[in-house]
Parts: C-alpha cells; structure tokens; sequence
C-alpha cells in the first residue's frame, strides 16, 4: 500500500504578513515539517498546534531557526523546544523518535553543518564567517559541529537497528540541512561561498552504508531555499521551503508538497 505526506519546511512565520490557509491547502492525511518555522519559540509552537488540527499527524524536526538565539546553549535549546512540541496533541517529534506509519520509518535529524561540506572553502574560514554572521563565541560555533555530529551518530545507528525489523518495508529520511553537496553544486550563487560550508552536513549522507536491505526510498530535506527533487544512487532527495518573505528564493504563494512513498 502506498503511503503519502506532504512536505513543508521553512516557513519564517515571523517574516510574512499573511500566513497559509493550512485546512484548505493539505493533500494527505500526515505531513512533515522540516524545520525553520520561526525563530520566536511561541510562533513555534502556535503554528504545529495549528497544523496539527488540519492533519491525522505532524511529524515535525527542528531547523536552525528554531535556536537562533540559542546557540551557545543547544543541547538545553533541544530539550525546551521538545519539551513543548510533546504537549502538543498529534504533533509527533523526530528527534531521537522514529514514527512508522502504513510499515514506513520516518527517521529524522536537523544535521545541523560541520563547516567542510566544500573542499574548496577551508573549514577555519568558514567558521570564522559563520561567527561573524551571527555574532556567534567560539563555544556555539563548536556545539553545532558537536550536534552534526551527534545526529550524525544517532541517524548511523537508528538506520542500522531498523535493517531487522521486517515490520519495517521503507525508511524516509528528513533532515533539515542539506545530506549533499552534489545537491547544490550547481547553485552559481553558492559557488566559493563560506555560506556553502554552512549548508549541510557531510557526513551525515554515510547512513546509506547502513541501509544494507535498501530501505531508504526518500530523503526529505529543507535549509535551501530553492526546490530540488532528484535521485542519487536510488534514493530520491526533495524538498519544499517557503523562504524568508522578500527575498529572492521565497514563495509568496505556497503550497504543501504532496509525496508518495
């Protein structure tokens, strides 16, 4: 039987006036969201409470922006953010939480970025850039890398302990940076950019050494603010960020991205 969801991520509540009708625009039952939904924790919270009155289930990973103001702090960020979202009724977090609908595992990470996802950008450099970006201590640019790698390890071996669970026929994955530079290589806007090398997350793609019964079908991912579906080594990547109002890769009409797995 085939299973559907749709696909939201990066809504930047707080940068739009207008906000989507969710009851009128959902195409399935479940939907996932990738993250980015507001920097104001409040606006967080409001707006899964809300999706989640329009939909069966909200599966629902956190973005960076969720921390924004936080980094220096993220594990305690992590665990008030969640601490919230688990009062919310059929909003179903994926943090260190696997959701199985219809025989399908979603698992889900943000993968935050370890600042080498290009060769050709040094990884001092970019953190340098990233620090100077967002007024960030030497200690927030480490705790991201640190949680990178966390989830990293948490995806690796989540991955692995499902490969025996025969109820389990598929595996989506979401995460909300990017799982490959090849994804965004073409982007000329990124090209020799420290901001590529805050993008994503390279080692986070390895958990497809992992999946040795081939269970993972879809990539779910959002942090680029332009749309891409496309498959790599069989496995299908696609994502469906709104973007920040004003600015050059946003959606000023949006919609819910509807995929079947």
């Amino acid at each position: 039987m085939q299973t559907s969801f749709d696909l939201i991520s990066d809504l930047h509540i707080e940068t739009w006036d207008q906000q989507p009708d969710w009851k009128s625009l959902a195409t399935s039952m479940y939907c996932v969201v990738a993250g980015d939904v507001a920097r104001d924790r409040g606006l967080v919270i409001e707006t899964l409470a809300h999706l989640s009155n329009c939909y069966k289930a909200v599966l629902y990973i956190d973005g960076n922006d969720e921390h924004r103001y936080h980094y220096d702090s993220l594990p305690e960020s992590l665990t008030d953010l969640y601490e919230q979202v688990k009062c919310l009724e059929n909003v179903i977090p994926l943090q260190d939480n696997v959701a199985v609908i219809d025989g399908v595992a979603f698992v889900g990470v943000n993968g935050w970025w370890t600042y080498d996802f290009d060769d050709a950008e040094t990884y001092t450099q970019s953190k340098r850039w990233i620090a100077d970006q967002y007024d960030l201590q030497h200690e927030a640019i480490n705790q991201i890398e640190a949680m990178a790698l966390l989830d990293t390890k948490y995806l690796n071996n989540t991955v692995d302990r499902l490969q025996k669970h025969k109820d389990i026929e598929t595996i989506v994955i979401v995460s909300h940076t990017v799982p490959s530079l090849d994804l965004v290589a073409h982007d000329l806007d990124l090209e020799n950019t420290h901001r590529l090398n805050c993008l994503g997350n390279r080692y986070i793609r390895n958990v497809l050494q992992k999946d040795t019964e081939g269970k993972i079908t879809t990539w779910c991912f959002a942090h680029y603010h332009k749309d891409i579906e496309r498959v790599l080594d069989g496995v299908k990547y696609i994502n469906n960020c709104r973007g920040r109002a004003n600015t050059e890769w946003s959606k000023t009409v949006y919609f819910p991205k509807k995929i079947y797995v």
